[in-house]
């Protein structure tokens, strides 16, 4: 499976326990069960070959998204398929997204539309050259990207948002109960009480034009989300997900890691604050305040 990129499914990444693809930090049972993936410890599975080397020199700022950010949002425009020339709405302005956006301008499509109601996002997104969408009500946003494309909608389209549970009441008050309910109870819940928030992907797969690609890189929970099929096949849709398959992608993204900076990483994050000023630093993002789009921790 090395040999065909998707590191994540390789047959000695794979979490044979629980059943799953490579474990992601910090999600329990739901993806793996390897916690502490932004705690004081964490445990590092297979150190002797996740590391990347960088050059000397540049600020450690320059590359720290090598781990997360910049694989996340590279392969969700890979997976996306944008023809040259072509056309693609990102939904959900959030680090993720905000990055894919930029990628996708970087490889040459000519129109990216981005769609979020956190006024600090669609700020950064609208000076890199971004078509924003001020709304992430579904009829909105899809008569704004039909009106944009000659009424066919866009070539393809990247749900960034995740579990956020915008616009979801169950997914919120699910995700808000892990921390109240004992583990061995929202575990079920989470695997197969559908309590995702499917807004966002219901919304790509109406906005997409027939026969266009919808990419998902926000990570899903729910085991027994309906999906409209239907709709999906009469509108030919491709739909391409999984987590970032992060060495597959670090070759592409290192020289782009220069002084010309072309994705515009020395300035992503908001904030840079301490160690001790983490947890006040976690609320602001959650509850979207004080223009916390994307922190950075400074041990």
């Amino acid at each position: 499976m090395f040999s065909r990129g998707p590191f994540a499914q390789c047959e000695t990444t794979q979490n044979r326990e629980k059943g799953f693809g490579a474990s992601l930090f910090g999600y329990t049972k739901l993806y793996g069960q390897v916690p502490g993936g932004q705690a004081e410890y964490l445990r590092v599975p297979f150190g002797n070959t996740l590391p990347i080397k960088v050059p000397e020199g540049p600020a450690d700022d320059r590359f720290v998204y090598l781990s997360d950010v910049l694989p996340t949002a590279w392969q969700a425009v890979q997976y996306a398929g944008i023809p040259k020339d072509g056309s693609v709405l990102v939904l959900g302005l959030g680090p993720i997204g905000d990055m894919a956006t930029r990628i996708a301008l970087h490889l040459g499509a000519k129109q990216v539309f981005g769609a979020d109601v956190v006024p600090e996002r669609l700020a950064r997104a609208r000076a890199r050259g971004v078509a924003v969408i001020d709304t992430t009500e579904q009829e909105d946003v899809v008569s704004a990207v039909r009106d944009a494309t000659g009424g066919r909608g866009p070539d393809a389209v990247i749900d960034a948002v995740g579990m956020e549970a915008h616009g979801s009441p169950l997914a919120t008050l699910a995700q808000k109960a892990t921390a109240v309910v004992p583990d061995a109870i929202m575990e079920k819940v989470m695997q197969v009480a559908g309590v995702d928030r499917l807004a966002a992907l219901n919304t790509a797969i109406e906005a997409v034009r027939r026969g266009g690609t919808i990419s998902l890189s926000g990570v899903y929970g729910g085991a027994t989300d309906p999906l409209p099929l239907m709709r999906m096949f009469d509108k030919q849709i491709q739909l391409r997900m999984g987590q970032a398959n992060v060495w597959r992608w670090v070759p592409d993204l290192l020289p782009l890691l220069t002084d010309e900076d072309p994705l515009g990483v020395d300035g992503f994050a908001t904030h840079h604050v301490p160690l001790d000023d983490a947890p006040q630093a976690y609320m602001n993002f959650r509850e979207k305040k004080e223009g916390t789009v994307k922190v950075l921790l400074k041990p």
